[in-house]
């Protein structure tokens, strides 16, 4: 379902055999409003969904679904290239060249725009990423952090996961990652206690 909506019509339509002249002909609609549909410049109704799913025998809902699947992965682009841009205004990657927005990993705009950015911009992280993964990214990341970020973790464990005692939370995070990396360097190989 990766294909974008009008690309998916025009398929339909090329292995069909037909025009799209033939197929608004067909289903009774303007030619122009399925041309506008599968050009991208405008949404594809109920009504001309329904009819398309009925001329093509698609399963109820399927073109309806992929423009809602279309929609929500346009959004997610725009709310990542904006949190993108105004994260490179404040020089926030200069440690690396960012070559695309995409080639930034997830881990590090979530940590960034916790770091670098107002709630608002913030917020918009919970759209772009699951409850879950900001909270594992901000665990493993930032959280271990110590009394380096001590006052900002308490605030985001308060006001962004719910988190009644944060100050026991952040440090029993603090000792299972130190505990961890005991671990790792206790059994690391080549390493003679």
């Amino acid at each position: 379902m990766s294909c974008n909506i009008g690309q998916y019509i025009s398929e339909l339509i090329a292995h069909s055999g037909l025009s799209q002249a033939d197929v608004a002909r067909d289903i009774k609609v303007p030619r122009q409003l399925l041309s506008y549909v599968i050009c991208g410049k405008r949404d594809m109704s109920l009504q001309l969904a329904m009819k398309l799913e009925a001329y093509f025998s698609l399963p109820d809902g399927e073109l309806m679904k992929r423009q809602a699947l279309q929609a929500v992965q346009q959004r997610k682009q725009d709310i990542r290239n904006h949190l993108c841009e105004v994260l490179v205004s404040k020089n926030a990657f200069w440690s690396y060249k960012v070559d695309s927005f995409g080639s930034i990993p997830d881990e590090e705009l979530i940590e960034k725009c916790f770091t670098q950015l107002d709630i608002d911009d913030i917020d918009l992280l919970f759209e772009l990423f699951p409850r879950k993964r900001i909270l594992q990214v901000w665990r493993e990341r930032m959280a271990i952090q110590g009394e380096y970020m001590q006052m900002l973790n308490i605030m985001i464990a308060m006001y962004y996961f719910g988190i009644k005692e944060p100050e026991k939370y952040l440090a029993k995070v603090e000792r299972q990652h130190l505990n961890k990396l005991l671990k790792q360097s206790l059994y690391a190989p080549g390493i003679d206690c």
